[in-house]
């Protein structure tokens, strides 16, 4: 309640509250995305030691994509096994 009552003297703190907890959420949410979406982060060595592995090359895992022609034009490239 305290919180509340400065926020309303003070309004114009409020977007600077805003803004300061959005990035705080995004600084906590970011990692997990990155845990779950990227396959060169391992977690769990024993089940799967080698992730990246699994990546198809018409697959993208980039957050921000500035080329998706690339990866669509990779679909029907062979894929070689080492």
């Amino acid at each position: 309640m305290v919180f509340v009552n400065f926020m309303r003297a003070n309004p114009a703190l409020v977007p600077l509250f805003v803004f300061a907890g959005g990035g705080c959420v995004a600084a906590v949410t970011y990692p997990f995305y990155l845990l779950r979406t990227h396959p060169e982060i391992q977690i769990d060595r024993k089940n799967n030691p080698f992730p990246w592995l699994h990546v198809q090359q018409h697959q993208n895992i980039k957050l921000i994509n500035a080329a998706p022609e690339f990866y669509e034009s990779r679909r029907n490239m062979k894929t070689f096994t080492y």
